[in-house]
């Protein structure tokens, strides 16, 4: 019997093994029919409710995967990296990752579907596929650290590869997710320079707690400090106090409680080792809340900027070729003698110094041996001298010697024998012998001033006065000097100052043809602005100029001058203009003159037949070889020359047959007594006849009237100068001259 049939039996009441009556049967088919139809209804409501059930669970599937998909689209949003799908072979499946496109390699549609070595360059393709490959193979997270331009800007990124249990097509594949890492890098890399810093720097640095319970320090701080590596592992704050004085401990605690910092120079003490000067700053870190956490200390080791800055004092203060005290030293130490004088019962001398003939060694064998020469003399007369004396160069040959506690008058006098007598010795350089004097001037103090200014310019005028009466001597100043030395020493004054200021002038005096009346030059003759000096004449301030070294720069200030008014004549209309311009012997002895001129034609583009160079026949014959040289050189760039004053000096004749010249200029001494000096006529006469014999032009200068212009044009002289045509005048006033 079938199970089905046993339960409905059961279930009727009935048993498997009985036979039911009529009624029984009929009972049982009616259950049997119930039980039916009760299956049908169970069975379509079984069907009704998993039909309703499997909708609602497909659409709760649905929703959990949408929810799904949206938390994972959210959170794929906000990872601030890059995420890359990937298979096996190297080929970008999907990007997942949503608005970092800035730092792709490429815009995305060019990336996903292609593979590694179609996007980056060959070394970078490798690095990327040698990675994926072994993180997949290996089933292991591989981790790569790389740099790359990205839109011309150079950034750093980490690049991490899982491989996953997932294929696409039959091929493995593997997530990569690559994160910027510039900033990183860059605060990591600004750190490694500040440890390095710290741990190299040649300046000791400590960083210190406010409440002293850390501090670090490094190598440098040690060093400085002279202690061992380590040994200040130990150290609390206070046992820094050990390295100062108590007066310097006291000063930076002062400055740190009341103003947080200290910037000082600073002695550290130091056990074992000298002691160290150093530059040492505290300063204080605040924090957020503007409370102090922490002090930094840096010490600088100034020990080698001590001794530069006593180098730069000494050179400042020094002769840099004597090593002696300089004009400015020698001023200061004048004025504490002058100090010291008035405090006690002892007065002082001032001696000033000049050499005799000292320029003549510069001129004839170079500044070489001059620079000898001065160093050995600077010797000898420190050789003589007490170590109390104060002795120092002023600048050229000129020295500056003060001498205080002088207890006998004539005690300056016995000093400067033997300075003189020290002098005089001959001096050997190489193969040459010099012999030299001293010309001494001195002035006493307090007798004859107590002021520094006006005690140097007393024993300067007694030196004067002792060159005046025949040099190699001394003279001491005394308020009854006469007024030539007074006067020389106020013209020499003045002249620097009008070099200075810029107080000098030019006269132009014509020069004309005695047979034409043409104008044919003009002579260039230096002035002084009278307001400055006063009516002084050339003739005196000019040997003034010449015994120092101002007439180098007064005669280049007159070249330049004379260059710059042919410019201008030349643009207003005037030709062929010749301007005469007086050279003296120390102009020629200049070896940088030649290039100077030659600088100066370049410069104003003048032609070098505009210039005609006057010396004088005793400059001629004593110019020696440098001026010879000179000479050459000018003539050999086109400059003409003329022999002015002849016939007041030595025989030249050597001279003119040696030398080219182009005209010699008859001295006035001559022309002025032409009228009734047989004399004066046969010289004259003779020079104009010397002068054509050799092919030279002829000009006599001082022609004032009628007569004399007769008898010089009667002789056959060529051309004339003075005051008959016209007296010196300035530019301007010349210029209608020179166009008629």
């Amino acid at each position: 019997m079938h199970r089905l049939l046993r339960r409905i039996l059961k279930k009727s009441g009935l048993a498997a093994d009985t036979t039911p009556s009529i009624d029984e049967w009929h009972k049982f088919l009616e259950k049997l029919d119930d039980t039916f139809v009760n299956n049908d209804e169970d069975r379509y409501l079984l069907e009704r409710s998993l039909d309703i059930s499997s909708k609602e669970m497909e659409e709760l599937l649905e929703a959990s995967k949408e929810s799904y998909q949206q938390r994972i689209t959210a959170l794929i949003k906000v990872i601030p990296d890059l995420i890359f799908y990937v298979d096996e072979d190297g080929r970008y499946l999907d990007i997942l990752s949503q608005g970092r496109d800035e730092l792709l390699y490429l815009p995305r549609d060019e990336v996903i579907g292609r593979k590694i070595d179609e996007i980056f360059p060959p070394e970078y393709a490798k690095m990327f596929f040698d990675a994926t490959k072994e993180a997949i193979e290996t089933n292991r997270l591989k981790i790569i650290n790389y740099p790359m331009i990205v839109k011309h800007e150079r950034l750093f990124f980490e690049a991490r590869i899982m491989p996953t249990n997932m294929k696409e097509s039959g091929k493995r594949t593997a997530i990569t997710i690559i994160r910027d890492m510039t900033a990183e890098k860059k605060s990591i890399d600004y750190l490694n320079v500040i440890k390095k810093i710290f741990e190299d720097a040649t300046e000791g640095i400590l960083i210190a707690s406010t409440d002293g319970n850390y501090f670090e320090v490094n190598d440098a701080f040690s060093r400085m400090l002279g202690v061992e590596d380590g040994e200040l592992s130990d150290f609390s704050m206070e046992n820094f106090s050990r390295f100062f004085d108590q007066e310097t401990m006291n000063n930076i605690v002062r400055m740190i409680e009341n103003k947080n910092f200290f910037h000082g120079e600073v002695t550290i003490l130091r056990e074992n080792h000298p002691n160290l000067l150093a530059w040492l700053t505290i300063d204080t870190v605040f924090n957020e809340s503007g409370e102090a956490t922490h002090r930094v200390a840096m010490l600088t080791d100034i020990s080698e900027l001590q001794k530069s800055r006593e180098k730069l004092h000494f050179t400042a203060t020094h002769d840099a070729l004597t090593q002696l005290p300089n004009r400015m030293l020698l001023f200061e130490r004048l004025q504490e003698a002058l100090k010291r004088s008035k405090r006690s019962a002892y007065g002082g001398a001032l001696f000033f110094i000049d050499l005799d003939n000292f320029k003549e060694i510069n001129d004839t064998a170079g500044h070489s041996a001059g620079d000898k020469v001065l160093l050995e003399c600077s010797q000898r007369i420190q050789n003589i001298l007490r170590e109390s004396d104060i002795f120092g160069r002023l600048g050229g040959d000129e020295f500056l010697l003060i001498v205080e506690n002088v207890d006998h008058i004539d005690a300056p006098m016995y000093i400067a024998k033997k300075i003189i007598q020290e002098i005089n010795r001959p001096f050997h350089v190489g193969n040459e012998v010099y012999e030299l004097g001293a010309s001494i001037g001195i002035s006493l103090f307090p007798e004859d001033s107590n002021d520094k200014d006006e005690l140097i310019q007393f024993a300067d005028m007694a030196m004067y006065r002792a060159k005046e009466k025949g040099k190699n001597r001394f003279q001491y100043y005394s308020r009854s000097l006469d007024n030539n030395v007074k006067r020389h020493y106020m013209i020499e004054r003045a002249l620097k100052d009008a070099l200075r200021h810029g107080n000098f002038y030019i006269l132009y005096q014509p020069q004309l043809d005695l047979k034409t009346e043409r104008v044919t030059g003009v002579e260039a003759l230096l002035r002084v602005n009278e307001t400055i000096i006063g009516l002084i004449p050339p003739a005196e301030f000019i040997p003034i100029a010449e015994e120092s070294d101002l007439i180098i720069k007064i005669g280049k200030w007159v070249f330049e001058e004379c260059c710059r008014q042919i410019v201008e004549w030349t643009e207003k209309g005037v030709k062929d203009i010749l301007v005469a311009i007086n050279l003296s012997r120390r102009q020629l002895m200049d070896e940088n003159w030649s290039s100077f001129v030659e600088e100066m034609i370049g410069k104003y583009g003048i032609d070098h037949a505009s210039i005609e160079f006057e010396i004088t026949e005793t400059t001629f014959m004593h110019s020696k070889k440098s001026g010879y040289r000179t000479i050459e050189k000018l003539q050999n760039m086109g400059f003409k020359f003329s022999i002015d004053d002849f016939g007041t000096g030595y025989s030249s004749l050597a001279n003119l047959k040696q030398f080219t010249v182009d005209k010699l200029k008859i001295d006035r001494s001559f022309v002025m007594d032409i009228e009734t000096n047989e004399s004066d006529r046969a010289i004259v006469n003779a020079s104009i006849a010397l002068a054509h014999a050799l092919g030279v032009t002829t000009i006599a200068e001082g022609v004032e009237t009628a007569a004399q212009k007769k008898i010089l044009s009667e002789m056959g002289c060529d051309e004339m100068q003075g005051f008959y045509f016209s007296k010196p005048r300035k530019a301007k006033d010349i210029t209608p001259l020179l166009l008629r």
